[in-house]
């Protein structure tokens, strides 16, 4: 699922992508982990932008299909040797939380990759009305949840958001806009940012 894109949603996508991406590296960022990284979309962009970036996924076909692009892929997930000793400026999850039983157990791994200052951006789905036709779905999120994953996971919160907002530049994380936006019959999309840092004063 979720391999391919085309006509006006991919083309939002690339900007959002395009987005982030340059907002990682405005704080910095010259290292990063597309963590759940699909084919290889974001990861190819580094490269136009001029960010090293590595990507990670437990997907064979994706990581096939990302080495077929020439990117620096891996197969597995955040127990993969491959990852031990590694550092990474930031850490990158586009729609992965979703999917995972024990979300906080495997982003507590993730933030042990990321050096004090370092950065974790997800990605995830709140309850829409259509979350649970993807029977590979957990659990969906909300802005308050985002801020309790950042403190569960000892970071500082950046910024919680809607997608659609953090593209035009705007901050919203009522609950109130996500249950209007799943009332609509074709939905504008309900997803949220969020975008932390590790303590300065953290463990390396």
């Amino acid at each position: 699922m979720y391999l391919e894109y085309s006509g006006s949603f991919d083309r939002i996508r690339q900007r959002y992508f395009t987005k982030v991406v340059r907002q990682l590296q405005s704080h910095g960022c010259r290292k990063m982990l597309d963590y759940g990284c699909g084919p290889g979309d974001v990861l190819q962009l580094c490269q136009s932008l001029g960010l090293a970036a590595v990507g990670i996924d437990n997907s064979p076909r994706s990581v096939e299909l990302a080495k077929s692009r020439g990117l620096s892929v891996l197969l597995g997930d955040a127990d993969s040797p491959a990852l031990r000793g590694e550092k990474f400026d930031a850490i990158f999850l586009q729609s992965v939380i979703e999917h995972i039983p024990n979300a906080t157990g495997e982003l507590t791994k993730l933030v042990a990759l990321l050096p004090p200052g370092g950065l974790l951006f997800l990605s995830a789905p709140t309850p829409c009305s259509n979350f649970w036709d993807d029977p590979t779905h957990v659990r969906p999120f909300t802005p308050r949840s985002f801020h309790i994953l950042g403190e569960l996971l000892g970071l500082e919160t950046i910024e919680v958001n809607y997608v659609f907002a953090y593209l035009l530049g705007l901050h919203l994380e009522s609950a109130v806009i996500y249950k209007v936006l799943n009332l609509i019959p074709a939905p504008l999309g309900s997803n949220l940012v969020g975008l932390y840092r590790k303590p300065s004063d953290a463990q390396r």
